[in-house]
């Protein structure tokens, strides 16, 4: 079994170097995965790669991206920014997100969830491992002209 953490530095100065402060103590620890949920503060992809950048061997991840006031190519950008940063430590965690925030941070509907989510994961896993996607659903349109990759990354990402 592995055991992690997850982990939400609220230091005034800085949250960045916090948060690194505390996924070095959990690694010193002896926990192997350190998770960051996204709010309307720092990017936790972002914060993910710092992390694995700054803590050697620390399996780092999302605990849970919104798909709602997200695209997919957005994501997967950043999914695979953070996985060529941590050398393949980066896993991916996407949620539905709560409606009282999705209605009144991004004034967007809370409507058909479970549909935005289904079609959101059928492209963000073409993109995630070929690059390219060419996608038209009912809530969701992607299309690549140019292929989605950052070089380190080419392992994928885990979802």
């Amino acid at each position: 079994m592995t055991v992690g953490v997850a982990l939400n530095a609220t230091d005034p100065d800085n949250q960045i170097d916090a948060t690194v402060r505390l996924a070095g103590e959990a690694a010193a620890a002896g926990l192997r995965s350190a998770w960051f949920g996204q709010t309307f503060g720092a990017d936790s992809p972002q914060l993910a790669a710092i992390v694995g950048r700054e803590v050697p061997g620390l399996q780092v991840g999302t605990s849970a991206i919104p798909v709602f006031g997200r695209h997919p190519l957005t994501v997967a950008s950043q999914a695979l920014t953070a996985q060529a940063a941590t050398h393949g430590r980066y896993h991916l965690g996407v949620a539905l997100g709560a409606r009282f925030l999705v209605e009144g941070g991004y004034g967007v509907p809370f409507e058909r969830p479970v549909a935005r989510l289904r079609e959101f994961l059928t492209v963000l896993r073409q993109l995630t491992e070929t690059g390219a996607a060419d996608f038209e659903g009912e809530l969701l349109t992607t299309r690549t002209p140019i292929p989605v990759r950052v070089p380190g990354a080419d392992a994928g990402v885990p979802l």
